[in-house]
């Protein structure tokens, strides 16, 4: 009887107490792609090393202190959680872990490969609206023209505009090392980012494909992360 290849272990991030919906999307997302997804918090992150490869989940505001700021618009801020999902980055990266970010996970592996953030977008994008209405979280409602050939573009065949969910307040400002802008609003916000390498995968998007799921190009965000991970 031929061997089963064994399902990639995906470790997930999120928050401590909340994010369970995108806990159990991501989670969904990640099953359907043939992968199984263990959830990492600051207090359920033991052993996350011998993880395949990691997803950085949305959810609040990145401490500003992690790219020299002080605290002038962030919310929610977690540092037990800014710190595990500093560690896992770092040991994805120091390892070649295919690693993925989602919206503050996108923000995240930016900082930590040294860029930083604008904490309020609408200060720098006038017209900038984020939403906070379920119907913005879950249908398309951005367009996004991809600007590099890479991961993301792989995603989507020969299409180089698309649409996408919004949801974030903050956006990428200084880009991190190694990394190229992949994708972008039009307002020149950066809407996904990847390595400017082919040594290891890395794809953070600022959007929330896995409450998406319905669609069937950001279904392949986790099927790419899961293939890489085999």
């Amino acid at each position: 009887m031929p061997m089963t290849e064994p399902s990639p272990v995906i470790g997930v991030t999120g928050a401590e107490e909340q994010g369970h919906v995108m806990w159990f999307c991501n989670r969904l997302g990640i099953r359907w792609a043939g992968g199984r997804a263990r959830r990492l918090t600051a207090s359920r992150s033991e052993d996350f090393q011998n993880c395949d490869g990691f997803l950085i989940s949305g959810g609040g505001d990145i401490d500003p202190a992690l790219y020299g700021e002080k605290n002038t618009a962030s919310f929610n801020v977690e540092p037990a959680r800014d710190t595990l999902e500093q560690a896992v980055i770092s040991h994805a990266l120091s390892q070649g872990k295919p690693l993925a970010g989602i919206c503050r996970g996108a923000q995240m592996i930016n900082i930590v490969k040294g860029g930083s953030l604008h904490q309020n977008a609408r200060n720098i994008y006038k017209d900038f609206l984020p939403t906070t209405s379920l119907l913005g979280k879950i249908f398309l409602r951005r367009s996004v023209r991809i600007v590099e050939e890479g991961l993301l573009s792989a995603l989507y065949g020969d299409r180089r505009a698309i649409r996408v969910n919004s949801i974030h307040h903050q956006a990428i400002a200084r880009l991190g090392q190694g990394l190229i802008i992949s994708a972008q609003d039009r307002h020149g916000i950066a809407q996904a980012i990847e390595t400017s390498g082919d040594d290891c995968y890395l794809l953070g998007v600022q959007w929330h494909p896995e409450l998406m799921l319905y669609n069937q190009s950001q279904r392949r965000f986790f099927r790419q992360l899961v293939q890489a991970c085999r």
